[in-house]
């Protein structure tokens, strides 16, 4: 059977398409954005390229750290919205039977308590991750509406590792944190109090927990540790493994996400007999390392 992995040079899809490589899965790669389709403009030609494929994984969307959002929270809904919709009709023209896509976090509600799927649509969003997360929620909505494809979202809890983005102005907590640790900043500015916790899932995991989809029930599947790590204790560790001891600042104008946000990631366990692999420690190291080296070898 024919699997597709839309969007094949990005971070995630990239990693999902060695793995799917290494387990002997015959897998058609496609590049989008720039480099491809456009999978968020006129994609009438999708569907021949996805026609005989049994599984389509959509590794594609946009994405961006708690300052993008609070500076453009906009230019996360009708990118998505439209890149999700494509891919699910040209999927359903195509005949293709399962699509597996990733879905934002930020759909669920302001909770310090542990995230099960079925609590999704329940309570109100945080305030930064409002717009996104009504956007993603709208999205799972228009999904139960095709109904002769079987879509499996799946849901990574902060995802980080090598190759992903280091743009200070649009990467994540780690990333920049990474960046921010090799360029030796001294002092060193954590945006907040660093108290806030975060579920860090490393990108070899992910790609494993989403080779596992092609055969499971559809729905949601949380991906996770399932436990929880404060931002001022990721900025230590990799401090630790840098040799580096910067005077500390906090600055609490900085805008800052939700307090508390891990999954429960007992589903996955469970249904796909998924375990991670890499603790944060390692996969903060793997991270900062890679960086450092790309960083050497640029110079």
């Amino acid at each position: 059977m024919k699997t597709v992995v839309l969007g094949s040079m990005g971070f995630i899809g990239s990693a999902l398409v060695a793995r799917l490589q290494e387990k002997g899965i015959p897998v058609h790669p496609i590049a989008t954005s720039s480099k491809g389709f456009r999978l968020d403009e006129d994609v009438e030609g999708l569907p021949n390229v996805l026609y005989g494929a049994d599984t389509v994984y959509l590794c594609a969307g946009r994405t961006g750290g708690v300052g993008r959002m609070a500076r453009d929270p906009l230019s996360f809904v009708l990118p998505n919205v439209r890149i999700q919709m494509n891919v699910m009709e040209a999927c359903v023209k195509a005949g293709v039977r399962r699509l597996v896509t990733g879905q934002s976090i930020t759909g669920y509600p302001d909770s310090p308590e542990p995230m099960r799927e079925d609590q999704y649509h329940e309570g109100n969003l945080h305030p930064a991750y409002f717009v996104p997360g009504n956007t993603w929620r709208f999205i799972d909505k228009v999904a139960a509406m095709f109904k002769a494809l079987e879509v499996v979202f799946v849901r990574p809890s902060n995802v980080y590792g090598p190759r992903n983005d280091f743009d200070p102005q649009t990467s994540h907590v780690i990333e920049a944190t990474v960046r921010k640790v090799h360029e030796r900043q001294d002092p060193f500015v954590i945006w907040g109090n660093g108290l806030e916790t975060r579920d860090p899932t490393y990108i070899d995991d992910l790609a494993e927990a989403l080779t596992l989809c092609r055969d499971c029930p559809p729905g949601a599947y949380n991906i996770g540790t399932g436990q929880s790590v404060s931002v001022r204790d990721m900025v230590y560790m990799l401090l630790s493994h840098a040799d580096f001891s910067p005077r500390i600042e906090y600055d609490l104008d900085k805008p800052t996400a939700i307090q508390t946000r891990y999954l429960d990631c007992s589903k996955a366990r469970q249904v796909l007999g998924w375990e991670p692999k890499v603790s944060i420690r390692e996969g903060l190291q793997r991270t900062y390392d890679w960086f450092a080296e790309q960083e050497k070898v640029a110079a």
